[in-house]
């Protein structure tokens, strides 16, 4: 991974998240993060400040297994300038192909050092437009933004794991998250 001027590495994974769900008496899903480690490697401590927000999508993959999601969350909260702001998404796909590209006017959020709004704002909108972006799993953003199924609605979160930075569909669990990272919301929406 090739580091960028602004201090930003290329986005290889990308963590699906979910809004807080029950199972019965389970507080999380066992299968969240497969067979690597207890809660993707998140102490117990941390799950329990997580869980009202947000909860993990399975990745299918063991680089989200094994301590990737606890460490973006180390380096965002090392961060002492993370921002959050909205900026508006014109257009995203549903399939994945470009040619299957619908318009939409969504709302997405963000969570991020400041320094890297550009770039986040870019790779969102990218990730909105082109499915076929070579990550290790899908984002499934287009879907979210577009949901054709019920279940496309499911996923409203995601947490890149290579810089460190969130962005969110669903501006409850966005505010929420930025409130445990403390960070300084910006007032004006990007167009």
């Amino acid at each position: 991974m090739t580091e960028r001027r602004d201090g930003m590495k290329r986005t290889w994974l990308v963590q699906r998240l979910q809004r807080p769900r029950s199972f019965g008496q389970l507080k999380d899903n066992p299968f969240s993060f497969g067979g690597g480690y207890k809660n993707g490697g998140l102490t117990d401590d941390a799950m329990a400040l997580l869980r009202p927000i947000m909860s993990f999508d399975y990745m299918g993959a063991a680089e989200f297994e094994f301590g990737a999601v606890p460490k973006a969350f180390e380096a965002m909260a090392k961060r002492k300038d993370l921002a959050a702001w909205s900026f508006s998404v014109k257009k995203a796909n549903r399939g994945w192909q470009k040619k299957d590209a619908q318009k939409c006017d969504a709302t997405v959020y963000a969570l991020a050092p400041i320094d890297w709004q550009e770039e986040v704002e870019s790779r969102v909108r990218e990730w909105a437009v082109d499915q076929t972006v070579r990550m290790k799993e899908r984002t499934q953003l287009g879907s979210a933004l577009l949901p054709e199924k019920e279940w496309d609605r499911d996923v409203c979160g995601w947490l890149e794991l290579d810089n460190g930075f969130m962005f969110f569909t669903d501006e409850d669990m966005w505010s929420k998250t930025a409130e445990l990272f403390d960070a300084v919301v910006l007032d004006e929406m990007a167009a």
